[in-house]
């Protein structure tokens, strides 16, 4: 599907909000410098994919999209999403992002760190004038899983101590961490009594880690695939291991050896078997996004006395879509 196609699936008012999205970091005291490098770098292009699922769910809740905190929640995951990948692009030493020159490379480590912080502090203080403690926290548990989620990676490519929970764990941290966000924020703003809104945050939150572990395993496929946009094999130049290379280690449990006592995975690895690996991930991520179709209904039969029914089908049917979009992607 092309981006055209993609694009005639979602409700045109949310188009024009996430068109017009501000990830500008203004404040009285903002360093025109620093604001130009992210906007050069990592706030530059991109799916924008977080802050569609925000104001979709904002939708789907019933919520008003012209309030000013669906705004606000949208911009935030995005923002935090971009200094996510500043800091990735400095632990990676990468080169490019985006078919364009990584920010690290535009600048420099120091810079690119310091600028991925200040885009974390704009977040923080942009959410605080919200007057919400409950979503500042929630940020904060979403920027803390990134971190760990990075040093777990990190600790399991000097250790080789890989196992399948691990694979989970980095991918809940790293991708389900954000993913999260989008329902849980609009959840947490929503005007209903506290057990419905307690079920809602509750929901949404699952829905967002079974997302995350899908888009994840989705992804790793691609990796393996000389018809996506992403670099071929780029984690296993990297020296990651991601849930397809894992599951082919399993499957050759002397490579795996090997590996562990300290031989290089690049030149390990050969493609027999790697279409069986990959078929075992891919279908573990279709078994995580049906489950988010479930919480889905399991949401609606929540909101079916609170949202109109046109809107609240309507809403769903696009959520629908995009989980239908990324089981169906191939780049």
């Amino acid at each position: 599907m092309n981006k055209t196609d993609f694009l005639l699936n979602i409700p045109k008012p949310i188009l024009l909000r996430i068109k017009n999205i501000d990830l500008n970091t203004p404040s009285e005291n903002c360093n025109e410098a620093v604001n130009e490098l992210l906007q050069r770098s990592v706030l530059l292009g991109g799916k924008r994919l977080r802050p569609l699922l925000t104001y979709l769910f904002c939708d789907f809740f019933g919520l008003d999209l012209d309030a000013e905190i669906c705004s606000v929640n949208a911009t935030s995951i995005e923002m935090v999403h971009a200094a996510s990948l500043a800091h990735d692009d400095v632990i990676d030493e990468a080169t490019l992002r985006r078919g364009n020159p990584s920010i690290n490379i535009q600048a420099s480590n120091k810079r690119a760190v310091l600028a991925g912080d200040y885009l974390l502090a704009a977040v923080i203080g942009r959410l605080t004038q919200k007057g919400s403690l409950e979503l500042v926290r929630e940020m904060s548990r979403v920027i803390q899983a990134l971190s760990e989620g990075e040093w777990i990676q990190s600790d399991a490519i000097i250790h080789k101590n890989y196992t399948r929970e691990l694979i989970n764990q980095i991918a809940l941290n790293k991708t389900s961490s954000v993913m999260t966000w989008c329902g849980v924020s609009s959840a947490l703003i929503s005007p209903y009594d506290e057990s419905i809104k307690a079920e809602l945050v509750s929901k949404g939150r699952e829905f967002g880690e079974y997302l995350g572990l899908a888009f994840q395993f989705l992804d790793d496929t691609l990796d393996f695939s000389s018809d996506s946009q992403k670099d071929t094999l780029l984690d296993l130049k990297n020296g990651q291991v991601n849930s397809v290379i894992y599951e082919w280690l399993e499957s050759h449990p002397e490579v795996f050896k090997d590996f562990k006592d300290g031989k290089d995975i690049l030149e390990l690895f050969n493609d027999d078997g790697i279409e069986d690996s990959i078929s075992v991930v891919r279908a573990r991520a279709l078994e995580h996004l049906n489950r988010c179709r479930t919480l889905l209904s399991e949401m609606k039969n929540l909101l079916k006395d609170h949202v109109d029914s046109h809107r609240l089908d309507k809403a769903e049917k696009t959520l629908l879509f995009i989980l239908k979009y990324l089981e169906d992607r191939q780049s």
